[in-house]
């Protein structure tokens, strides 16, 4: 396993786990008890431990007899479900005791090292081995662990921005496909299709940091970003005054509701990453779309 992965603490679901007779069913996620928080773990004061200094189910949730009572039965939307919450993120409610920057997962598209060395494990997560990128490689030469279309799950989310499970579906048209491998050759970018030629994540998106291949090859030509690690820059925007004032009195009316703080601003894009071509000026729809007056 990689040394350094995402630590994920799961404190609610629903599972059929038994620890003991007499106590209710757990998640097969749940987070552990009945240990002594290691040296690493801070325990807030306001979290209790048991007589032995141990994690029960009382340091976490504040609802009464939480430890009698069966999971479909516990109230996961009560502010007491989570001591101290409610919680935007569960991963807030982690970070309570856990380290937050000890558990950050890598940025694993960072591929460049300072010396501009390729980090051949960063290569493996996707690749069974390294490819020669200063080959052209058909796709059953990439190896990959698993398909293109699902490759990108095993980190992401299937919907991670606006409309993206809406693209990746057969081009409509044949029209589409036409204009498709018409501006690839143009352009002299990569847009791979699924063998049913449909869109999917890396049609757009380049899993590559610039540099790793070549920028005159179609598989290398892409938005160009110094600091990766930085990602995707905003700034704020005069719009922003309209679209706050349009959504204030809900806004108001939802955080009060859900006990929460949720705030909301309008800015725009000033650095794209990982994209075979800008977005945010309608270049990249302009491959596959022909909007017409």
């Amino acid at each position: 396993m990689h040394d350094k992965i995402i630590r994920v603490f799961i404190l609610f679901g629903f599972a059929t786990v038994v620890f003991a007779e007499e106590k209710p069913e757990l998640p097969p996620f749940h987070h552990i008890v009945g240990v002594k928080p290691s040296k690493a773990i801070e325990v807030p004061e306001k979290f209790k431990l048991g007589e032995q200094g141990e994690l029960i189910c009382a340091t976490c949730h504040g609802l009464k007899d939480i430890d009698k009572t069966s999971v479909e039965k516990v109230d996961k939307n009560s502010v007491d479900f989570l001591i101290g919450g409610s919680y935007r993120r569960i991963t807030g409610f982690c970070y309570r005791c856990h380290d937050e920057e000890k558990t950050q997962r890598d940025n694993i598209h960072v591929m460049l090292d300072s010396q501009g060395e390729i980090k051949k494990k960063n290569c493996t997560f996707c690749h069974e081995e390294v490819p020669d990128r200063d080959k052209k490689l058909e796709s059953s030469e990439l190896k990959l662990r698993v398909s293109m279309q699902k490759i990108c799950y095993g980190c992401h989310l299937k919907d991670p921005h606006f409309n993206s499970v809406e693209h990746q579906v057969k081009p409509a048209q044949k029209e589409m496909l036409e204009r498709i491998h018409k501006h690839s050759k143009e352009l002299n970018i990569l847009v791979p299709l699924s063998e049913k030629e449909e869109v999917i994540c890396i049609s757009c998106h380049t899993p590559h940091q610039y540099g790793v291949i070549d920028p005159e090859k179609p598989a290398g030509n892409q938005v160009v970003i110094e600091d990766l690690e930085k990602g995707i820059e905003y700034e704020e925007h005069p719009w922003n005054e309209v679209f706050s004032a349009d959504k204030d009195a809900r806004l108001q009316a939802f955080n009060q509701l859900h006990n929460m703080n949720v705030q909301f601003s309008y800015q725009r894009i000033t650095q794209e990453a990982l994209l075979r071509l800008p977005a945010k000026d309608g270049q990249l729809c302009l491959v596959c779309h022909d909007f017409k007056d």
